[in-house]
């Protein structure tokens, strides 16, 4: 059920609200009145009564932004506060557009419709700001990142006791990258600006605290770094997924490494790569170190891959399981450090190692291919725990071996097209098409 205030004739909406709260009392209504059913209608707009039930009643209708004199000095922090929302690339209008330059004349259910659409524009407003305009799946299959959940009880509770502003900056990501870009917005104009909004908008997909220390994969930049204490203790090259074989995104934690690794060959890979291979030569598995399983089953023998009619071999079904036995052509190098996850992407070493010389170095299957995977292995592990010295040790055992880490380090696997460095922003080409995805959302298609 709607309840509709629009019995009233408004005046249009205004970006240049010069609110001050008024002097001489209007009768104001609580909000009891008015908070019934599903919804109501407030100038056109129609606010969702179910998220701020339970606050109101709980003050007994009472509210936070209007009083007896009509809007408060509360509220009329409010209308500044979101009025500023475009530093961070939103749009004021998304959150009180349906306000009237009116509003001190306003009373009775009418007056309490408005503190009901003020409370509805700060909660929008501090979710957007705090979790994201879109969904980070944006429609994409591979992304996998949680949207935080706003806590519209929480927030308007402080906002009444501090006022809004406090709370919003608060909500505001704190990320060293997200403040930098907040501060070139200010200069930025046309698709720059654009851009660096999208951008921005990833970084409030990210969790709040990404770890004390971590491994940030800019998919963008081709480029991973491990952070500690808010310094980039390491930064090298990686190489990750073609456009066709986007390297996901998601957050998740390093929790172990294998050294001497087998590769197991995904059936994907299996059925539209390596069979070709093999109906026109069955020897290749056995050259190239590979060894086939008569099935997926964890304890499905080995067999003779000469005893198989691959032409008759489903590439889409692919029935085998193909294991790459370790070595120095293992696809996998020397090393894999694992995170692990339903893609079954985590970061290795690789025996293509001129792909790194590239510019732009969209090559993989979706995992990250590290330059230098040892030296960045001791940056994560921590050097007294796994030493590049220890790791030669262990690599002179041909058999894999896996080594835990002690305190699993967050990795993120992130894709930004917009990075400041040193006060100056370093924009990216969209590999993927990505900004393309979050852009058309944000400010619709062009």
């Amino acid at each position: 059920m709607t309840l509709d205030l629009n019995r009233r004739s408004f005046l249009g909406a205004s970006m240049a609200f010069g609110f001050a709260a008024a002097t001489t009392p209007v009768n104001a209504a609580n909000v009891s009145a008015v908070l019934r059913g599903d919804a109501l209608k407030f100038n056109g707009a129609v606010v969702d009564l179910d998220p701020l039930k339970k606050y109101y009643r709980g003050r007994l209708g009472k509210g936070i932004w209007t009083g007896r004199k009509g809007l408060n000095k509360k509220g009329v922090e409010l209308i500044k506060v979101v009025q500023s929302a475009r530093s961070d690339g939103l749009e004021p209008r998304d959150y009180i557009s349906a306000l009237p330059k009116n509003i001190q004349s306003l009373s009775g259910k009418e007056l309490a419709a408005a503190e009901l659409y003020l409370s509805q524009a700060f909660w929008k407003f501090g979710r957007d700001l705090s979790a994201g305009r879109t969904t980070p799946a944006v429609s994409e299959p591979d992304i996998i990142i949680s949207r935080k959940k706003a806590d519209i009880k929480g927030w308007l509770d402080v906002a009444r006791k501090k006022g809004p502003a406090k709370v919003i900056a608060q909500l505001r990501p704190g990320h060293p990258q997200y403040l930098a870009l907040r501060k070139a917005l200010s200069s930025a104009k046309g698709a720059k600006a654009r851009q660096i909004i999208v951008n921005m908008e990833r970084w409030r997909w990210l969790p709040r605290s990404l770890g004390k220390k971590h491994v940030m994969v800019n998919q963008a930049a081709f480029e991973v770094q491990v952070v500690d204490g808010g310094r980039v203790i390491d930064r090298r090259r990686v190489v990750v997924g073609k456009p066709y074989h986007k390297t996901p995104m998601f957050s998740h934690t390093i929790q172990y490494a294998d050294f001497n690794p087998t590769w197991t060959v995904p059936r994907s890979i299996a059925g539209n790569e390596i069979l070709p291979k093999l109906r026109k030569d069955p020897g290749y598995l056995e050259r190239n170190n590979y060894k086939v399983h008569t099935s997926w089953k964890a304890d499905a023998p080995v067999m003779n891959p000469h005893s198989v009619d691959w032409n008759a071999v489903n590439g889409k079904k692919f029935p085998y399981k193909i294991v790459q036995q370790p070595g120095e052509n293992n696809a996998l190098g020397q090393v894999k450090i694992m995170f692990p996850n339903k893609f079954n992407v985590y970061l290795h070493d690789t025996q293509a190692k001129n792909l790194f010389s590239k510019k732009a170095r969209a090559f993989s299957h979706g995992c990250i291919r590290v330059q230098d995977p040892l030296q960045f292995a001791e940056k994560v592990f921590g050097k007294r725990a796994l030493s590049v010295g220890k790791m030669k040790k262990i690599l002179s055992n041909p058999q894999t071996q896996r080594v835990n880490i002690k305190k699993p380090v967050p990795v993120h696997l992130a894709y930004f097209t917009a990075w400041v460095e040193g006060g100056k922003v370093t924009f990216h080409k969209d590999v993927y098409g990505r900004d393309k995805l979050v852009s058309n959302i944000l400010f619709g298609r062009a």
